[in-house]
């Protein structure tokens, strides 16, 4: 029997910054190249901007492919553009799988792997968010679009089973396409605590209840603020700390700011920090760390907390009720169950040795679906 080469994977994302889908995908990356170096090598193609996810691929010696017109936002000109960029980079690689993250990525990369003759085509979805922000007709397009494409792909990867009923109930997608991975990040140590109290002042003796997300819409930070009236009004030994926006330069920190403005009282026991790229540091001084949002996927920021051995509580969203116990649909619930870890301070966590086993399951679970599309 002839031996096998190197399975050769392009891995292909819209962004080049360093959110969730970017951590993931360097995730896949990095343990492709450290458990299995002889079985696959692997290229990564983005867009244009310079960030930290082209960083960190460099230092891993991943060969980058820049993508000039792969934008975010709809463009018909750039778009097409992006496509025809997209299907030289693969017509020159001769990739044996094209593995697609994110949505437009998702869309223009699958059919441009297609129609280039690549045999093995995989799309990870990084939660829903993308069809759900809508309602009427913009959603309705966007399902046709998503079932388009499911066409044009051999694997979807869905990340919880509440995310593969949504595809069954869109009709994206058949049984035999789909894949259940839930996400997981590179094991660390957790960071020393210290940091966020030293940098904002915060006594030992006052609770930090934090979150680490965007200033937009599905994060859902006007709920966060909300949540924080409610606790502040029985409590005045805590502190809400958010980081990853700014009230200054985001355009939905506007609304966050006059929120601010009508609630000087909460104001003055609230903090909102600007994107940091040592966050998990400043995280490791959470008490409680709180997500909410209306909607994500299976969100790494709660993977951090919980690797960091802080407790989580969220909102019913995505697949974070297969990471935590500590899921509410109502705001009144979220401070009830705030206040009952407040007091009790348990700080069990996941351990070193499970996150370790998560992460190992998970570059397990890709290196098979590769292997099993060339099969």
């Amino acid at each position: 029997m002839e031996k096998r080469g190197k399975i050769k994977i392009l891995q292909l994302i819209t962004r080049s910054d360093w959110a969730g889908g970017q951590k993931v995908l360097y995730s896949i990356v990095y343990g492709l190249k450290k458990y299995y170096p002889d079985q696959f090598e692997v290229e990564v193609a983005c867009g244009p901007e310079n960030g930290q996810l082209i960083e960190e691929l460099k230092k891993l010696n991943i060969k980058v492919h820049v993508i000039p017109d792969l934008v975010r936002e709809i463009s018909p000109l750039k778009d097409l553009k992006a496509y025809l960029q997209i299907r030289k980079i693969i017509k020159s690689g001769k990739y044996d799988v094209v593995h697609c993250h994110s949505s437009k990525a998702g869309f223009l990369g699958r059919m441009a792997a297609k129609t280039s003759g690549v045999k093995n085509v995989i799309y990870t979805v990084h939660g829903w968010w993308g069809v759900e922000q809508y309602r009427g007709l913009k959603r309705k397009f966007l399902i046709l679009a998503e079932r388009f494409a499911a066409k044009f792909c051999d694997k979807i990867v869905l990340l919880c089973h509440r995310d593969l009923l949504k595809a069954k109930e869109w009709k994206i997608g058949k049984d035999s396409q789909y894949v259940i991975i839930p996400n997981a990040l590179i094991p660390q140590p957790p960071a020393p605590k210290g940091k966020l109290r030293k940098e904002l002042s915060i006594p030992e003796n006052i609770k930090i209840i934090g979150n680490v997300a965007r200033l937009d819409p599905p994060k859902n930070p006007l709920r966060f603020l909300e949540v924080a009236r409610l606790v502040l009004k029985e409590k005045d030994d805590v502190v809400f700390v958010w980081i990853g926006g700014s009230v200054v330069d985001d355009i939905y920190g506007k609304l966050v700011q006059e929120w601010l403005d009508e609630h000087p009282n909460v104001a003055k026991k609230v903090y909102f920090l600007p994107f940091r790229k040592d966050a998990v540091e400043l995280m490791a001084d959470f008490d409680v760390f709180l997500l909410t949002s209306d909607s994500e996927g299976m969100p790494l920021v709660v993977l951090e907390a919980l690797n960091q051995g802080v407790p989580v509580v969220s909102t019913d969203v995505g697949c974070v009720s297969e990471l935590t116990d500590e899921i509410y649909s109502k705001e009144e619930e979220i401070v009830l169950n705030l206040f009952k870890i407040l007091d009790e301070l348990d700080r069990k966590g996941v351990t070193n040795h499970s996150y370790e086993e998560l992460y190992d399951r998970f570059i397990k679970n890709y290196a098979s679906t590769y292997r099993e599309v060339i099969d």
